[in-house]
């Protein structure tokens, strides 16, 4: 009998640690409930401005604007960054390995990933931040989003690469408001997400106009 109720206490804990060391999950989206909130392509005006927020169509409702079309369709792809502590984000390029990657919408789900949220693990593999197990309190996250030219840039490592040739943008590091799910355990929601906006710097033969529309005016203005 006292056998018996040991072996039992033993599993018990077992499975209890086991759980409690699971990857944490939460479901993310930019249009999950208490909020919604449209990511927009580069401003054609000056498309290296940074600029976030929501505007009237957001939820909650916000006072941004915004010049640029709203990203839609395959082309382009968001992606979300989790970390214990907001350095621990910004250090992170690597996606969690379950649904951390999605494209956006067309007609009225322009700028959206969808309707409700998709459920990931708060793990971004190897060399990256490991695992963060559920029941972990204050975990940050970040969207990030960029043009994945075809298909061809398909992590924020080759946007980093590109040299600031690719749309991409980020939105404000954020805390999610609960802790981590696992098992049972509710996902939290990145229901804390605002609007944000691709910036894009010029092409290299762009910049080379303008570096030649410079040299012409200045040589104008010696004569």
């Amino acid at each position: 009998m006292k056998t018996t109720l040991a072996l039992a206490v033993l599993l018990f804990g077992s499975v209890a640690f086991s759980d409690l060391l699971a990857q944490g999950q939460f479901q993310w989206g930019n249009n999950v409930a208490g909020s919604r909130a449209r990511i927009y392509g580069p401003n054609p005006a000056n498309p290296l401005e940074i600029r976030t927020g929501n505007g009237a169509n957001g939820i909650p409702t916000g006072t941004q604007t915004y010049a640029g079309t709203l990203l839609t369709g395959t082309g382009f792809t968001a992606a979300i960054y989790v970390g214990r502590t907001a350095s621990e984000v910004m250090a992170n390029n690597t996606t969690p390995t379950q649904n951390g990657m999605a494209t956006f919408g067309t007609g009225s789900f322009a700028g959206l990933m969808g309707t409700g949220g998709l459920t990931a693990n708060a793990d971004s593999g190897p060399g990256a931040i490991g695992t963060i197990p559920g029941g972990t309190a204050n975990v940050n996250y970040q969207f990030r989003a960029w043009d994945n030219r075809n298909g061809t840039v398909t992590s924020w490592t080759l946007v980093m690469a590109a040299g600031g040739l690719v749309a991409a943008g980020t939105s404000d590091i954020l805390v999610f408001g609960a802790v981590l799910g696992s098992g049972a355990g509710t996902p939290p929601l990145t229901d804390g997400i605002r609007s944000f906006q691709l910036t894009q710097v010029p092409e290299p033969s762009l910049i080379a106009l303008g570096a030649l529309g410079l040299g012409a005016l200045l040589l104008r203005r010696r004569k």
